[in-house]
């Protein structure tokens, strides 16, 4: 029973002290070459590419150095145009997909009927913190639900 007891905390003080590899992701930044995220995170498992889109695709043990059991999580270095764009485990951001923007004109804000001016005035206001209307498209919503209620 000591053995076993000894073993589990000796796995317990290995596991603790061993950095995992994919903590290598943390010195990865914006704007490195990909020269240097591979002196920072080894030779990735595989690459792929797309006009001047590169992905360096890590598999990446997240206990330690080597895969325990072969538990490995699938993470992804995007460069584009020979650069750092973006970084992470794979499906933190749609790494697969173009970046979107979501463009919504006056034309698409449902006015509620009902709603108290407060209340339209507090969505168009979260509509332009959130970056959705630009500040000419905020303002003349604005207005304009002023002019109405």
């Amino acid at each position: 029973m000591r053995i076993l007891i000894s073993l589990i905390f000796a796995a317990i003080l290995v596991g603790c002290a061993t950095s995992s590899s994919s903590s290598k992701l943390n010195a990865v930044q914006l704007g490195m070459s990909k020269t240097e995220v591979i002196a920072v995170m080894g030779d990735p498992a595989s690459v792929s590419a797309k006009g001047e889109t590169v992905y360096l695709n890590y598999a990446l043990s997240e206990t330690g150095d080597d895969a325990f059991l072969g538990i490995t999580t699938p993470y992804y270095v995007r460069l584009v145009n020979g650069k750092v764009d973006s970084y992470g485990r794979t499906g933190d951001f749609d790494s697969t997909q173009p970046d979107t923007v979501k463009i919504i004109t006056d034309e698409n804000v449902k006015v509620d009927e009902e709603a108290d001016l407060y209340t339209e005035l507090h969505k168009l206001k979260q509509l332009h913190d959130e970056g959705i209307l630009s500040d000419s498209e905020y303002e003349a919503l604005k207005q304009k639900a002023i002019r109405e209620n």
